[in-house]
């Protein structure tokens, strides 16, 4: 009897572990989501590159305090954070006018996360991608599914701002 449910308990285990695994290996470390907003390059590309404007579009957490550096837009510009949930800090490590910026994102003591916003002229205005690369280890990738909807939001508040 105990080496019956010894052997269900290892199966069982096996199959949970074998189950997760495979799960995670199928999804990859980058996350994207895009949105079109009917407003010009210029106006939209402005508005991410300038760090102060993220928390008129970002959904707000009030027990968050924001630091800004003395560059507050484009490459260099970087803010830094401390709330009940955790600190971290946001630059902006790479500038290109109109076409695309690139953010380093740290929290606490994890490893450096980089995230890409890409700006492209359409008809209507403005399609926005900001995708997140994920350096999480394949095991703990299933938070993209939490980070997804965090971009979604965002779009969403910035497209708001702008139209």
């Amino acid at each position: 009897m105990f080496a019956n449910s010894l052997k269900q308990i290892l199966k069982w285990t096996l199959i949970c572990l074998f189950s997760f695994t495979t799960f995670n290996l199928f999804i990859s470390g980058k996350i994207k989501e895009s949105i079109e907003i009917e407003a010009p390059i210029n106006l939209v590309y402005l508005k991410v590159a300038d760090l102060k404007t993220w928390s008129l579009w970002q959904k707000k957490d009030m027990t968050i305090t924001t630091k800004y550096s003395v560059k507050t837009s484009g490459l260099g510009a970087k803010m830094s954070w401390t709330g009940i949930k955790g600190s971290g800090s946001l630059e902006i490590v790479n500038a290109n006018f109109a076409k695309s910026l690139k953010n380093k994102l740290i929290f606490e003591e994890m490893s450096p996360t980089y995230s890409d916003w890409i700006f492209e002229e359409t008809n209507k205005g403005t399609k926005v991608t900001w995708s997140f690369q994920d350096e999480l280890p394949f095991y703990v990738r299933f938070m993209q599914l939490f980070i997804s909807d965090e971009l979604k939001d965002g779009l969403n508040g910035l497209k708001k701002m702008c139209e």
